[in-house]
């Protein structure tokens, strides 16, 4: 968690700049129910809450709310990917959710450029073409 603080990760997500991300109303239960889970994983993220502390689980429930587009689960999930925590590290899948991320969010893109660029470098050429192919075309789940 310290790592992911010092990235400046466990900050709340910033759903009013967030285009996937929609800002949470009162009478949307959908959205109340993700920016629910989102917290959730924060809390087995970080050990607080009630929650037991598991990468594991925090992974879990980001990816789900990745595979719904929103992107600040999309953006965690690329750096527990990254980093190895919570999930076995992989630079292919930790691209791919930077990059939805940035995608879906225009206020990440110059933070994670130098990342995705790093990235970029450690992931084969053929690799690389079919996941920017993935990417392009990917949809999220409804």
């Amino acid at each position: 968690a310290a790592m992911l603080l010092a990235a400046g990760l466990l900050s709340q997500p910033s759903l009013a700049n967030d285009n996937a991300d929609a800002v949470v109303t009162a009478d949307n239960p959908i959205q109340q129910q993700s920016l629910a889970t989102y917290h959730d994983a924060m809390n087995y993220l970080l050990g607080r809450n009630g929650r037991p502390k598991s990468a594991e689980k925090a992974a879990e429930l980001f990816q789900a709310l990745a595979e719904k587009n929103w992107s600040s689960a999309q953006r965690m999930l690329g750096y527990m990917y990254y980093e190895g925590k919570g999930v076995e590290q992989n630079n292919l899948l930790a691209y791919k959710w930077l990059s939805l991320a940035t995608r879906n969010n225009t206020h990440l893109t110059e933070e994670y450029s130098s990342r995705r660029l790093l990235l970029q470098s450690r992931i084969p050429a053929s690799s690389l073409q079919e996941v920017d192919k993935w990417i392009a075309e990917w949809q999220p789940e409804s």
